[in-house]
């Protein structure tokens, strides 16, 4: 019997990081800490400009960048009017309102009044 033939897997090229552009990995970075928004945005049109200009690799991450760090910020817009408009009718619902004698009408906890606290609050039967 005769040994089977065996198909020589092909060599991958290795990837060459000296053609990465390195604004473009900023880019992504900042925009997946969640802190750095801003920055992705701005290091990702950047890094586009330069991939542009240049023909460094990198595109997609800068790409990335760029479109999380816009989305972050729009929800943190979308949050804050969502949290302003729920604020605003909280207020004229009456939530958050104080009673009118004190803060929890003079009671601190149930069965316990606080206008027992103060000396000889241990001696009293």
């Amino acid at each position: 019997m005769g040994m089977a033939k065996t198909d020589e897997v092909p060599q991958k090229d290795k990837y060459d990081f000296t053609k990465l552009n390195t604004l473009s990995v900023v880019s992504l970075a900042s925009a997946l800490t969640g802190f750095g928004v801003v920055a992705a945005i701005i290091t990702g049109h950047i890094s586009l400009a330069q991939i542009k200009r240049t023909g460094q690799n990198g595109r997609a991450l800068a790409l990335s960048g760029v479109v999380l760090g816009y989305v972050s910020i729009g929800l943190w817009l979308l949050g804050s009017v969502f949290w302003t408009v729920f604020m605003f009718w909280a207020a004229k619902n009456g939530y958050g309102d104080m009673p009118a004698n004190g803060w929890m009408n003079g009671r601190m906890f149930d069965g316990f009044d606080a206008n027992d606290m103060g000396p000889g609050m241990m001696t009293k039967n």
